[in-house]
């Protein structure tokens, strides 16, 4: 089976809004895998990477008592002393939950988790966050 590329927009256009044809997972330089654009995006954008519904919660307790998902929860979630904020189906996580740490970040959150681009954005970069923020 051939490789198929992602088409990339190279026009060198910036876009002032994301669908879900913006991100694509590839292989990431940060760490395994991350979230690339296809196209250029505009500073202050508003990025679609978590269209589902809100994040669920984990309670500390119900995650002792499964092992598995404490491993899934402690790897993906975001914790709090109480649990953890992770996806509602691990198996069918938003492109959002692949975003890699920068000390130079590409995007940023507001008080609702909801993700902009801190700088304009070229088709084919890697989308990142400064994990100290969450």
């Amino acid at each position: 089976m051939p490789i198929v590329k992602i088409p990339l927009d190279t026009s060198g256009r910036i876009w002032k809004e994301t669908s879900e044809l913006s991100f694509v997972l590839r292989p990431s330089p940060h760490d395994g895998v991350g979230v690339f654009c296809t196209h250029g995006i505009r500073k202050g954008s508003k990025l679609r990477l978590f269209p589902g519904p809100d994040l669920r919660f984990v309670p500390n307790e119900k995650q002792a008592g499964n092992p598995p998902l404490e491993i899934f929860c402690d790897r993906y979630g975001i914790e709090d002393r109480h649990g953890n904020r992770v996806a509602h189906d691990f198996g069918c996580m938003e492109i959002g939950w692949y975003l890699n740490h920068s000390e130079t970040p590409t995007a940023h959150h507001d008080e609702n988790y909801d993700y902009f681009a801190s700088r304009d954005i070229q088709a084919g970069e890697e989308i990142t966050i400064d994990y100290n923020t969450l």
